[in-house]
């Protein structure tokens, strides 16, 4: 029988694996399955994090990993897993040259900058407005056993993401998929509006989704040509019927 699950300790090792053949795509799945491990582990433990699995019996066949709020997600994840992340990934390094490469061309300086604004020694950038900004939430990854797909577990995972994240407040997310991959349909299917097209920093054509949570959130990606009631009628065909799942505090 299929349940979706918080992540436990015992989970990661088959979601690291899932992962690796699955979602192939950035630096991390090259910084071997220890780095992986500890990345997965992160979002299960902050309290800005949802950490799901998909279980068919004892058997993982899926995952999903996303934020409620992504600044204070990876602020949380600085402060307390910065250092086995940043051990874990010298040290993956150390052993994959081109990989160490590719990380100094592409991301070292981004990720010094980013590092020291967290921990305060940049202060962040102002942006001339007084109101705190409105927290992002980020479907940051989700995959499927390829021998278990077109069973509606990738559907059954967002609804779960989506019911955790509105109980915390959370109206809208965010999610970057592949052009040209399997995300595209998946997502479109779900009724996820393309906001942006960009270049990621290995060179992929990525597409920018969102991805409405609610009826409020429905309300709130408002545009010009359409007008509330029809947004709102429209928003249960998106994801379906999400139950009411336990929120992992």
């Amino acid at each position: 029988m299929l349940s979706i699950v918080p992540l436990r300790q015992s989970d990661i090792t088959a979601t690291v694996a899932l992962h690796r053949e699955n979602l192939r795509l950035g630096l991390f799945p090259r910084l071997g399955r220890h780095f992986l491990g500890l990345y997965q582990e992160s979002f299960a433990r902050s309290p800005y994090g949802i950490a799901l699995v998909a279980r068919d019996d004892d058997e993982v066949v899926g995952a999903l990993f996303g934020t409620t709020s992504n600044a204070e997600h990876y602020r949380w994840v600085t402060h307390n897993f910065g250092s086995k992340l940043a051990l874990a990934g010298c040290g993956a390094m150390l052993t994959r040259p081109q990989v160490a490469l590719d990380f100094a061309r592409t991301r070292m300086g981004r990720y010094a900058k980013g590092v020291a604004r967290h921990i305060g020694l940049v202060p962040p950038a102002s942006s001339g407005q007084p109101q705190a900004p409105r927290p992002i939430s980020v479907l940051s990854h989700i995959v499927t056993d390829a021998a278990a797909r077109r069973r509606g577990i990738g559907r059954r995972l967002i609804e779960g993401f989506a019911s955790r994240a509105s109980a915390s407040g959370v109206h809208r997310a965010l999610l970057v998929t592949e052009e040209g991959g399997l995300g595209t349909p998946f997502f479109e299917r779900l009724g996820c509006r393309l906001i942006g097209r960009h270049k990621s920093q290995d060179g992929a054509i990525l597409r920018e989704y969102r991805l409405i949570l609610d009826e409020e959130g429905a309300y709130e990606d408002l545009d010009g040509d359409r007008v509330a009631y029809t947004v709102v009628r429209a928003y249960p065909k998106r994801l379906g019927s999400a139950g009411i799942l336990p929120h992992r505090p």
